[in-house]
């Protein structure tokens, strides 16, 4: 449910006002704000944006030498296009009040998931989501090129929970101090896999926007001129090798919260609680792995980079 107008001024005008965002780069990113949008203006309130599950994944991510007094400040604010409204807004708004700004404008990013539907972006040098991704990345990976022309950025895959499944972080599932499960099952990566393409056929959103998200993997080779053509030619790839720019291809495409939410554990720790704590331990591992080539360690940097370079 997006913010009212009245909680969309409240939120942008805390984020305006807030003395933390001195000097530093200010990082608006999607997730849960209803423990804060009533509020008013309380600032301690807002402090515990950053220790929401998302804000929170993205500054664990931060590589370490990124963690220091000039981190990065994060703010969730609601869905996609909530983001895009107080990126907006804030840029309006410290134009016309310079004098109480604690923000520097060229220090303002977002970072969205790039969905199946496009967003439209108004006043910006991307006109949506759409032209960001085929800017920002080629392929399936990031433009290194073209990355410091962006402010707001979009996932290189569907959604940040496809960071959270990908083949490479079959050990941190595997040897997690909660023995996992999936679907109350014994947890396995590739059944996850096999789940998500069997679905294609019953995913509304895919086949409303086929054509245009079947756009985004067409360097893949893979059969697109139907959704069960598609769906066969994945199940052909998949079990005759499970790859890791396999699966990257199929999460540009696919929906992931739903089988991530799917993860489960017989110990005494609620669903929620445990993905959080392994989303936790998977952005440690890209933190800790500091590889430019991860995409959201390459956008993190990026912006790190320009801040310092404006301080």
């Amino acid at each position: 449910m997006s913010l009212t107008a009245d909680e969309l001024e409240n939120h942008v005008e805390i984020i305006f006002s807030s003395k933390r965002i001195k000097n530093k780069a200010v990082i608006l990113c999607e997730g849960d704000i209803s423990s804060v949008k009533k509020v008013g203006l309380n600032p301690t309130m807002y402090r515990n944006l950053e220790r929401k599950p998302d804000a929170d994944l993205y500054k664990a991510c931060l590589p370490r030498e990124m963690r220091k007094n000039n981190a990065p400040q994060f703010f969730n604010c609601g869905g996609r296009s909530d983001v895009i409204k107080v990126f907006c807004q804030l840029k309006a708004l410290h134009t016309t009040n310079l004098k109480n700004s604690y923000l520097d404008i060229n220090k303002l990013f977002a970072i969205i998931d790039l969905d199946i539907q496009k967003a439209n972006i108004d006043n910006y040098s991307f006109q949506d989501t759409d032209e960001i991704f085929y800017h920002l990345y080629n392929e399936l990976k990031i433009n290194p090129n073209n990355i410091d022309s962006h402010l707001i950025f979009t996932t290189g895959l569907i959604h940040k929970e496809a960071y959270f499944l990908l083949p490479l972080l079959t050990d941190i599932f595997d040897n997690h101090k909660n023995p996992l499960l999936y679907v109350n099952d014994e947890f396995s990566l590739e059944k996850i896999y096999t789940d998500i393409i069997e679905d294609i056929d019953k995913d509304k959103d895919l086949s409303t926007n086929f054509d245009r998200v079947c756009n985004r993997i067409n360097f893949s080779g893979l059969n697109c001129s139907t959704v069960s053509e598609l769906k066969n030619a994945f199940l052909n790839q998949f079990h005759h090798d499970i790859e890791d720019r396999l699966i990257q291809t199929l999460f540009l495409i696919r929906k992931i919260k739903p089988y991530w939410e799917k993860i489960n554990t017989h110990e005494n720790i609620s669903s929620e609680k445990l993905r959080e704590q392994l989303a936790l331990e998977i952005a440690k591992f890209y933190a800790d792995k500091d590889d430019d080539n991860f995409h959201i360690t390459a956008i993190l940097k990026s912006i790190y980079q320009r801040a310092l370079g404006g301080r």
